[in-house]
């Protein structure tokens, strides 16, 4: 049987993990210091959908480690209410594959101009969301077509962990993310077969965490 085009993006994964790793030092480095100058006491994340879910992830790994609170918050308060939010003392995280859904722009300008720090998690680096923010970090997971997204919604994790990881200066959560490529890669080694064959049956799933 060929493999579907969610299964060969999948099969990227482990690549694309190692390909940011060794392309983002330089704007981890930055990103990582503009959030140590600007010491904020609140974190507000700007995504949709797949994008969306990183945040959340995102969001508990902050929280626990940072230890400041993280929302997230509706990108159509810009785009369609017009209301620029207070952030002073913030920083702003937005995720966006593409970079250029028009409201994820336009909340990332409006967090800018409320005074917050703005860093974006982008596929595209000349995409206009990298513009808008003041830092921003390159996937670099290659083109992705599937539906749901696979491989730039794990790099946005990736990139979110390594850029805590920085900006707090926890080596050991550096070196864990330094071994996810090669993690992803025994994962996929794995035969889930046994698992598919099981869900392929089933009328109802249910996920526990």
């Amino acid at each position: 049987m060929s493999a579907t085009r969610m299964q060969a993006e999948v099969a990227e994964i482990p690549a694309a993990a190692r390909r940011f790793l060794a392309t983002a030092s330089d704007p981890l480095a930055a990103a990582a210091a503009a959030l140590r100058a600007a010491d904020p006491r609140l974190l507000v994340t700007v995504a949709r959908g797949s994008s969306d879910h990183a945040a959340t992830y995102l969001k508990y790994a902050v929280e626990i480690v940072a230890g400041i609170p993280v929302a997230s918050v509706g990108p159509s308060i810009a785009s369609i209410y017009g209301r620029r939010l207070r952030l002073e003392g913030a920083a702003c995280l937005a995720i966006s594959q593409s970079g250029r859904s028009p409201d994820i722009v336009e909340m990332t300008q409006g967090a800018r101009a409320g005074g917050a720090l703005t860093l974006a998690l982008t596929n595209a680096a000349a995409s206009p969301l990298a513009a808008a923010a003041d830092h921003a970090l390159p996937l670099a997971a290659g083109p992705e077509r599937s539906v749901a997204a696979t491989k730039s919604f794990v790099a946005s994790v990736l990139a979110g962990l390594a850029l805590l990881a920085e900006w707090r200066e926890d080596a050991e959560l550096a070196a864990a993310v330094a071994a996810l490529p090669d993690q992803f890669a025994r994962a996929l080694a794995c035969d889930w077969i046994p698992l598919a064959d099981r869900l392929a049956r089933a009328s109802q799933a249910f996920v526990l965490g």
